[in-house]
């Protein structure tokens, strides 16, 4: 991520400011619920400035990996685990003009999409979901989950290839 600090903003405000709402998609498509996100985005925060070098603050993959185990840990506790990012990714598509037929369409796609997402893995859904709703390069995603670039690009294949077979 590469962003400049204000004059005058500290390593804190800078962090919060450009990291809060790439954790805090990452989080809301896991748990889908605004609060639990909001509040599992502020204890990552909490985690890392714990944690933090008095130097500087880590990068953006530092973040998601105390991110993707306080979602984690959040799953344990609730002892329901859900990784359904269809509704998401289509609600981000629904047409704004009301028209009957595409929305039916929209709709009629979502339902196929999350049909198909019940056959990936879990891994498989989440490298998606860090890289086309997080935005997160394949190589921050290796980073985060300790595997190599190469692994990811080839998850993320797969998992694609996958999705295409069982949709087209």
């Amino acid at each position: 991520m590469d962003i400049q600090q204000s004059e005058g903003e500290s390593d804190f405000d800078y962090v919060y400011t450009h990291y809060f709402t790439p954790l805090f998609r990452y989080i809301f498509y896991q748990t889908k619920n605004r609060e639990t996100a909001e509040d599992l985005v502020q204890t990552v925060f909490l985690k890392a400035l714990r944690q933090k070098n008095n130097d500087k603050f880590p990068p953006l993959p530092y973040f998601f990996t105390i991110a993707r185990n306080t979602v984690i840990d959040y799953w344990k506790k609730k002892k329901e685990i859900t990784t359904d990012i269809s509704s998401m990714i289509f609600s981000s598509l629904i047409d704004e003009n009301n028209n009957p037929q595409k929305k039916s369409e929209k709709e009629f796609d979502s339902k196929n999409l999350q049909e198909a997402l019940e056959n990936l893995n879990y891994e498989q859904k989440e490298i998606l979901t860090l890289r086309f709703i997080s935005d997160l390069t394949n190589k921050e995603i290796s980073a985060m989950l300790g595997k190599t670039e190469e692994a990811v690009r080839q998850i993320q294949y797969r998992a694609i290839k996958k999705l295409r077979d069982i949709i087209l």
